[in-house]
């Protein structure tokens, strides 16, 4: 018989459940650490003036300029023979970037429709260089003229006394460009060379973590690979290289730099983490090759499906959903289907949740009707166990007998459990790598899904419906395990108050649909229960 004044430490079984708990909450974090660690995007931020649309702006000069001329030039200093630097300068309502004739790159390159959560335009390449085309190691100097409406630019190099040319053309409608390198025989090396902004530490919150994440994606062999950069220590340097690669990109959750392989040769890629800013080197290996021509795509900006798969099949790669991905991918079409009617991507999330719990609501049924079989007959099994504590052999098969006759599965009772987990992980996916539902509002205080509930009303209500929807459910459970349960609603309204406010819409909606159902479940069984009483 247990002693009134007993510790509970005393007892095994509660030091069991007390681990697992322990266990599981530590391996959440970890999971949420590893996949979702903080950082700073890699697309920064600036909130330079832009220009009005279709219009080229630079430093003006009292000398008129043909057309296809650069409106803005500079002299890099020194070198043994002065460089004359070309920059071209164009904004529409969507984009403003500027081309550098040093090494054909963009030196700036900002989206006009995304802002980040102070304001500001999401800027690409603040004080630094995207797409640098290299021979030798250095950037090579270019000739280069624009036409008149500014959407095609023509280079021209010498390099070792050999010319290259090289065309780049912006496609307005889709926001990418298409670069065409005619390359004479005998060049041996040519490399492009991205340089993002800077890789922040993770934090070392426990409770408060951000999720914000950067990485590398590549696609090698078909198959794409990626290389999480967020949480560099300061003293660590990140450098890989990979082989034939197709696809290499570097990106943060929502935004991305690009580059798509459309030559007949591949290249290498070499990723590199020095402090803290992200290097990404495309290296063609050109000797002993016939090759005349290098052809690549180019793209920056967000990382919406629609527009990655227009532009190229291998784009939509830079998205990472994690290991649930190819649900992640069925539930945002589904989604886009919803908002397609509703228009508004927190119904869509809730009309989302109520399908996904549609579909699972015959397990949940078998497993409530399981729960209930179990707790009717326990004081049999409790019997059973105290009559053949001695044999086990023989207890177990008592036991098992005793279930078998009253249909009852413990294990049914964790089948929506288990077919809930990759949903749940599926969801978080969506919800904070979709650029479709960044800063998109819901109503009242909630701005934007992708981020957290300013207020914390959703994690608030989601764990008190967690906590009816948990006293509601049947269990054979007993008062010890029953109260270190009870801490769960809890604990995990605690873990949701950073995650994204539509995912914890998500969750707050799937545990108001479980004490509806657990609520007219237990009111079917009451009204057989009275009428088998009255037969």
């Amino acid at each position: 018989m247990k002693k009134d004044n007993e510790s509970p430490f005393s007892n095994p079984r509660f030091l069991l459940v007390l681990a697992v708990t322990f266990l599981s909450l530590w391996g959440w974090q970890y999971y949420l650490n590893k996949k979702y660690p903080p950082g700073a995007p890699i697309a920064s931020n600036a909130p330079p003036a832009v220009p009005a649309p279709g219009t080229v702006s630079g430093t003006t000069s009292p000398v008129a300029s043909p057309p296809g001329a650069p409106k803005s030039a500079e002299i890099l200093k020194g070198e043994a023979n002065p460089i004359s630097i070309q920059k071209f300068d164009y904004a529409d309502e969507n984009v403003k970037f500027s081309i550098s004739s040093l090494g054909f790159s963009f030196v700036d390159f900002q989206l006009n429709d995304y802002k980040n959560h102070e304001g500001q335009q999401i800027q690409f390449a603040q004080n630094d260089s995207l797409y640098t085309l290299h021979h030798g190691g250095k950037p090579i100097s270019f000739q280069i003229t624009a036409s008149a409406d500014k959407s095609v630019y023509t280079g021209i190099a010498s390099i070792e006394g050999k010319e290259i040319t090289r065309v780049l053309k912006y496609d307005k409608d889709l926001k990418f460009f298409i670069s065409t390198l005619l390359i004479p025989e005998g060049l041996d090396q040519l490399e492009f060379v991205i340089v993002q902004n800077q890789v922040v530490p993770k934090s070392t919150s426990f409770l408060m973590p951000s999720f914000d994440h950067q990485d590398f994606v590549y696609v090698n062999a078909g198959k794409t690979h990626s290389e999480r950069i967020t949480g560099i220590k300061d003293t660590e340097i990140f450098n890989k290289s990979t082989e034939a690669v197709s696809m290499a990109s570097v990106g943060s959750q929502y935004f991305v730099a690009a580059f798509v392989n459309k030559s007949d040769i591949l290249p290498n890629v070499t990723k590199k983490v020095i402090a803290h800013k992200a290097i990404l080197s495309i290296d063609y290996n050109l000797k002993n090759t016939k090759i005349s021509e290098l052809k690549q795509i180019f793209y920056m900006g967000a990382k919406k499906t629609e527009t990655l798969q227009n532009i190229d099949p291998t784009l939509p790669e830079v998205l990472n959903y994690g290991i649930f991905g190819f649900i992640s991918k069925v539930l945002l079409l589904l989604m886009k289907f919803i908002h397609s009617f509703v228009g508004n991507w927190g119904v869509s999330i809730i009309l989302l949740t109520i399908i996904v719990r549609t579909v699972l609501l015959p397990f949940n049924i078998m497993s409530f009707r399981s729960a209930q079989s179990m707790q009717k007959i326990k004081p049999k099994m409790d019997d059973i166990k105290a009559r053949y504590k001695s044999d086990p052999v023989r207890m177990n098969k008592e036991t098992m007998a005793l279930m078998k006759d009253n249909n009852a599965n413990p294990l049914s009772g964790c089948l929506p459990m288990l077919l809930q987990i990759p949903i749940f992980f599926a969801f978080f996916g969506t919800i904070s790598t979709s650029v479709e539902l960044y800063h998109q509002p819901f109503f009242g205080w909630i701005h934007d899904l992708s981020s957290y509930d300013p207020l914390f009303i959703l994690p608030i209500l989601m764990g008190v419906t967690m906590f009816f929807q948990q006293k509601l459910t049947p269990t054979t459970m007993d008062p010890l395990q029953a109260k270190i349960l009870n801490f769960m609603p809890l604990i995990f309204t605690l873990f949701m108050v950073t995650l994204p406010s539509g995912l914890t819409l998500y969750n707050f909606i799937s545990a108001l649909f479980g004490v509806t159902q657990q609520y007219f479940l237990l009111k079917e069984t009451k009204s057989k229960s009275a009428a088998v009483a009255r037969a």
